[in-house]
């Protein structure tokens, strides 16, 4: 059963987190330690529907090192912000030709009425859950999940392109995953496939607290295997025969959401360097928007729509999104062709703190051309 009444076991995180705190190593595990322990309390509040506002203040206000906190997280974003600059041209063009190939194959789609959600029964919804993760080799991991009551159901509507979240403790290892308004239905398990993305990546990882912290405040890397596991799962549902229709409408929506990351990351790197270094680019209209790209599109009426609606161009964010796509093309299909053994993932989790490096992209033979051919697959799938 999910839980959704009782918050004691976040308490109980709780309490290891503020005693590992002061009992930290050093300034590195106070870094990890402290986003840990404000996501925690705001999850605290979301699941509980109480008024903690004291609690979090108790908290933090303990925190002498919360400033020093706030300091070196700059200082990570300065350093993603002057890594994207020395490596731009190389954005530029990729995204170009992504642009490029990936825009006549998404207009050939036609969007038909979605097929609606079928509402399961709590046993077959775990079922075909449970058979998902045993393919992958994780069917223990998920049972565990479920006894210790590390799923929560909240009724918070989270942002608009998020519809759950996991929690890590990155001292004990520790996760808990969250899942907006969470029914028994197709959409909760494609959402809870991908946070169990993250739980699986958190869970590997082999670096010290450093290299922690520059994973997550650092790198591109971190929706890569999350995003695997999107795809993983949709597959699945497919090629076995359940929920097909629906698991097209997913699919669909996976290849049009992440059109528009691609779209979205090719006009960030089209945006001059000096708005992108003081992040003043953020405080652009959508009208300068376009005004600063719209030379380098034929059909402009449609990029200036596009912009118009665009909901976010927030550098990191969006090209986390767009390479964890890109990269998730290729690991599922490494999986796949593994028999299904995660251990292919190992390649990636060697550098996937690192900040961006085109060799990177090498070492997985990624290319735009490679990547349409994986794309069409998929397209060919929704016409069949």
């Amino acid at each position: 059963m999910i839980e959704n009444k009782s918050t004691k076991i976040l308490y109980d995180r709780l309490s290891l987190a503020n005693r590992q705190f002061k009992n930290a190593k050093n300034r590195e595990e106070r870094i990890a330690l402290s986003n840990y322990i404000y996501c925690l309390l705001d999850s605290i509040k979301i699941v509980s529907n109480e008024d903690i506002d004291s609690l979090l203040k108790e908290v933090y206000c303990s925190y002498k090192n919360i400033a020093l906190f706030n300091k070196k997280i700059d200082g990570h974003y300065d350093k993603v912000l002057r890594n994207f600059v020395m490596n731009k041209d190389f954005h530029k063009n990729f995204f170009e030709k992504m642009f490029r190939k990936t825009t006549k194959r998404i207009k050939s789609l036609e969007e038909d009425e979605y097929s609606g959600i079928t509402p399961l029964s709590e046993e077959d919804y775990f079922n075909i859950f449970f058979e998902f993760m045993n393919k992958i080799g994780l069917s223990k991991y998920f049972d565990k999940f479920v006894k210790d009551h590390r799923i929560y159901n909240t009724n918070v509507q989270f942002d608009i392109n998020t519809f759950g979240y996991t929690l890590f403790n990155p001292i004990s290892k520790d996760s808990d995953i969250f899942i907006e308004g969470l029914e028994y239905d197709i959409f909760s398990m494609y959402v809870l496939a991908h946070e169990f993305g993250h739980v699986y990546d958190l869970n590997h990882f082999n670096g010290d607290m450093s290299d922690y912290n520059k994973y997550v405040y650092e790198s591109f890397n971190g929706e890569a295997i999350s995003k695997t596991f999107e795809r993983l799962f949709v597959d699945f549902l497919i090629e076995n025969n359940i929920l097909v229709p629906e698991a097209k409408d997913q699919l669909f929506d996976m290849i049009n959401y992440n059109y528009e990351y691609i779209v979205s990351s090719y006009i960030i790197s089209l945006l001059p360097d000096i708005l992108l270094i003081d992040s003043s680019y953020q405080d652009l209209s959508r009208t300068k928007i376009y005004k600063l790209v719209e030379r380098y599109f034929k059909e402009k009426n449609s990029i200036r729509k596009f912009i118009n609606k665009s909901s976010n161009f927030e550098l990191s964010e969006t090209f986390t999104y767009s390479y964890g796509d890109i990269y998730s093309m290729f690991l599922k299909d490494m999986i796949k062709n593994n028999n299904f053994k995660l251990d292919v993932l190992e390649e990636m989790f060697c550098y996937r703190n690192s900040l961006f490096k085109e060799e990177m992209l090498d070492k997985l033979n990624i290319t735009p051309e490679n990547y349409v051919k994986l794309y069409e697959k998929d397209i060919d799938i929704l016409k069949k």
